[in-house]
């Protein structure tokens, strides 16, 4: 019976002993779940905080995708103004250069209307000289005339004292006073026309002057706003290749600022787990059009930086069409997706390079 008892009470503290035990491993047990539930909503906490700085980033890149839409629009609007205002300035360039051309036509036609008018001077000089010198010529013929009839006059005389038989030389000597005065009266009608044509000649010389002094002072003139249009084309021209270099460095920055949109939206695609936007490939966006069609081409095609630019602005399309192919299951792809995306940024950065590039160097050969 003492042998039944002890072992009774031992297995009586054995079971209290057990029963301790696994009431201080229940203790754990609870300790450890509170303690994972303490964790559990702290994690849950951190969840939800990062689900909210989720939903803030995608508010945020929402914001940011419409104010660099609209910074994109007035860019794209400033660069179609700058087209306009560059047409008006090739235009009044066109007219200056006209203006210029015409005026030098003027010049020509004045400089051969003083030639002219030289000649005339010189003609309207002989005219005078030789009027004087008709008039001279008559002066000597006057008194010829005067001194024939003189000698008409004694003849006759001697021929009345001769009676009879002066009369044949009473007759010549008539005939000579005769032609005597004829021909001082047609040096009278010559004289009066010679000097008139001595006035004539006079007011033409005068004239000729006067319109010699009126070319030259009109050549100066032109001279001078010939001077003044060369400048101010000079100085349109060099405003026109500024704004020209203005229009290409805000297209430039609109084309990055396109690029930067592409990749939000990218990114934003990523996060909706869906296509936001319109995919299109490299020659159709803005900057294809430019690259292939548009000014780019025009202005920049001879440049050997401008052919860098094609392949890696290809690549950032290209990279988004790859991130594009696994949107319907991004969790199962996000390393494809990523490889994608870093594609994209990459291609970016090298496009941003490229436009730069171009610019400097463009701007170099201008200089040089």
């Amino acid at each position: 019976m003492e042998v039944f008892k002890i072992v009774d009470i031992f297995s009586r503290k054995k079971r209290k002993q057990r029963k301790q035990e696994t009431h201080a491993q229940l203790s754990l047990v609870d300790k450890a779940e509170d303690e994972y539930k303490k964790k559990l909503v702290a994690k849950e906490g951190e969840i939800e905080i990062l689900k909210r700085k989720v939903a803030l980033l995608e508010n945020e890149n929402q914001n940011l995708k419409q104010g660099l839409g609209t910074v994109q629009s007035n860019l794209s609007d400033s660069v179609g103004n700058n087209n306009e205002a560059l047409n008006q300035l090739d235009q009044i360039d066109s007219s200056f250069d006209s203006i210029r051309s015409e005026s030098k036509d003027i010049v020509q036609q004045i400089y051969s209307l003083k030639k002219n008018v030289d000649e005339t001077s010189r003609f309207s000089q002989e005219i005078e000289e030789g009027a004087q010198f008709i008039l001279e010529a008559i002066g000597n013929i006057s008194e010829i005339a005067m001194q024939s009839k003189l000698l008409s006059f004694n003849a006759s005389v001697e021929a009345a004292r001769a009676g009879e038989a002066g009369k044949g030389f009473s007759v010549v000597a008539q005939e000579v006073q005769r032609l005597s005065t004829s021909t001082s009266e047609l040096l009278d009608t010559i004289e009066q026309r010679t000097s008139s044509f001595n006035e004539i000649a006079n007011t033409l010389k005068q004239s000729s002057s006067s319109t010699l002094k009126t070319t030259e002072k009109m050549i100066k003139q032109i001279d001078r706003f010939d001077s003044v249009i060369d400048e101010t084309t000079v100085k349109n021209k060099d405003s026109l290749a500024k704004v020209y270099a203005t229009n290409d460095e805000v297209f430039m920055s609109l084309a990055k600022l396109d690029h930067i949109l592409w990749k939000v939206n990218t990114y934003i695609s990523i996060l909706s787990c869906k296509e936001t936007f319109s995919f299109v490939d490299h020659h159709n966006c803005r900057l294809g059009k430019w690259y292939y069609q548009g000014e780019g081409k025009k202005n920049f095609s001879h440049l050997s930086s401008f052919r860098l630019l094609e392949q890696s602005h290809e690549r950032v399309h290209s990279g988004t069409k790859q991130i594009f192919k696994y949107l319907t299951d991004t969790d199962a792809n996000i390393d494809l997706i990523a490889q994608g995306a870093m594609e994209m940024e990459k291609a970016s950065e090298e496009v941003f390079k490229t436009l730069d590039l171009i610019l400097q160097e463009k701007k170099l050969s201008k200089e040089n």
